[in-house]
């Protein structure tokens, strides 16, 4: 009786966090490679699906690990970084043509010696090469998991109702390095030595993640990797209903009004028979005259009667399904009015006001233009540009952010951007 009061004692920190995420890992270690995986991530906010590789700690050594990370507030954008010694990160990004929430694509990558190779269907789309990447020679579990990082600037805005989440991995395929003998890969310099389809849990090679770490609003736990359809599905949940399965129905996370448009963005994928039924929504004072769901099947465009946007609305939405079934309550959700912007438009990336340009701030609903992500550096005040009349813009900056969004009217811009090298 003491051993299992102590087991529980000790089990406690490890699982009392609020939310539930997924890990799915190697037994083995691998030292280089092809390494590819099928995958349709969840696109929520404020959470992220993985496939990396990762050099396990517990021998002291310096840190190795190869990411490819999908952070579900972008709908066009996949993240690529190998970290090495001192966790020092390289991060780059690359635009795709899709949005990866919305349908299986191909990722993967190649490491080698020399380069660490990122690869999006099979075609390559980012490189790295130089000391950093020869410091990657430590045996590497390949891993993949979904969690919500306490990094918002990161991840962006955090919301429970954007759960349960799942990401969707269709196989992963591993090729061994073998430089003049390979058959696949660049150069056919890999040979694919398995190939798993994910229909089924292969406990000879994989294990299911039963741990967290700092910086993770999650624990992972093995309920929330499942095997259905011929898929395995890694559930980002609550810690009451874990595992593949939704008993909430959809909810309104946001709505923008426009001249005579309303846009609502929703918690998870809706019926598009329900999304478009204009009698599921009401505004009063203003009159619903069509909704249209778009592609991703949780935005949906109202067209209605003109809007006073100096006005405050409340928008009331009906029965919503989602994929499982579930119908929504009805919700009631106030209006983010537009407040279109003035051209010429100046924007001071990274920092405050200052000489007609406006400050730089995060991207919203509630706003008409700002970053995503990013990290900011300041330099003192009197620092001297040359070949400038705006010292005082220099003086900020914001680094490492893959996307910065304007609400425009449709038309032609010209964009000048200003950049300097300061010491």
């Amino acid at each position: 009786m003491k051993n299992l009061l102590f087991l529980l004692l000790f089990s406690l920190p490890l699982f009392a966090k609020s939310y539930k995420g997924a890990e799915y890992r190697t037994k083995e270690a691998f030292t280089y490679g092809r390494f590819e995986t099928r995958m349709k991530p969840a696109g929520k906010e404020g959470m992220l699906a993985s496939f990396f590789t990762y050099h396990e700690l517990g021998d002291g050594s310096y840190w190795n690990e190869i990411d490819i990370e999908i952070l579900g507030r972008y709908t066009n954008d996949v993240q690529f970084n190998p970290i090495t010694k001192g966790q020092v990160n390289h991060v780059s990004h690359a635009l795709t043509a899709f949005n990866p929430a919305l349908d299986y694509h191909d990722y993967g990558f190649e490491w080698t010696p020399d380069y660490v190779a990122w690869f999006i269907d099979g075609k390559e789309v980012h490189r790295q090469t130089g000391d950093h990447i020869k410091t990657l020679d430590l045996p590497q579990k390949l891993m993949m998991n979904v969690w919500n990082p306490d990094q918002p600037n990161w991840v962006g805005a955090w919301s429970d109702k954007i759960l349960p989440a799942f990401s969707y991995y269709d196989r992963v395929k591993y090729s061994a390095y073998t430089p003049g003998t390979g058959s696949y890969g660049t150069d056919n310099n890999f040979s694919v030595l398995w190939t798993d389809e994910l229909d089924s849990f292969d406990t000879t090679r994989w294990e299911k993640g039963v741990h967290t770490f700092s910086g993770n609003n999650c624990d992972f736990i093995q309920e929330n990797v499942i095997f259905e359809n011929g898929k395995m599905i890694l559930a980002l949940t609550d810690n009451i209903t874990p595992g593949f399965k939704d008993v909430k129905g959809p909810a309104p996370i946001w709505a923008r009004a426009e001249k005579n448009r309303v846009t609502l963005f929703f918690s998870e994928e809706i019926n598009a028979v329900n999304g478009s039924n204009k009698a599921n929504y009401s505004i009063p004072g203003i009159a619903v005259q069509s909704a249209k769901v778009k592609d991703d099947n949780r935005t949906v465009e109202l067209r209605t009667s003109d809007i006073n946007l100096s006005s405050t609305y409340n928008i009331i939405v009906l029965n919503q399904k989602d994929i499982f079934g579930n119908t929504s309550s009805p919700a009631a959700i106030t209006m983010q009015n537009a407040a279109p912007l003035l051209f010429p438009l100046r924007v001071n990336i990274g920092g405050g006001e200052v000489s007609g340009f406006l400050a730089d701030q995060e991207f919203s609903a509630k706003v008409e233009y700002g970053f995503l992500s990013g990290t900011v550096r300041t330099y003192p005040p009197d620092i001297v540009v040359a070949d400038s009349n705006g010292d005082s813009v220099y003086t900020s900056e914001r680094n490492d952010f893959p996307t910065y969004r304007v609400r425009v009217p449709n038309g032609t811009y010209k964009v000048t951007m200003m950049f300097s090298e300061n010491a």
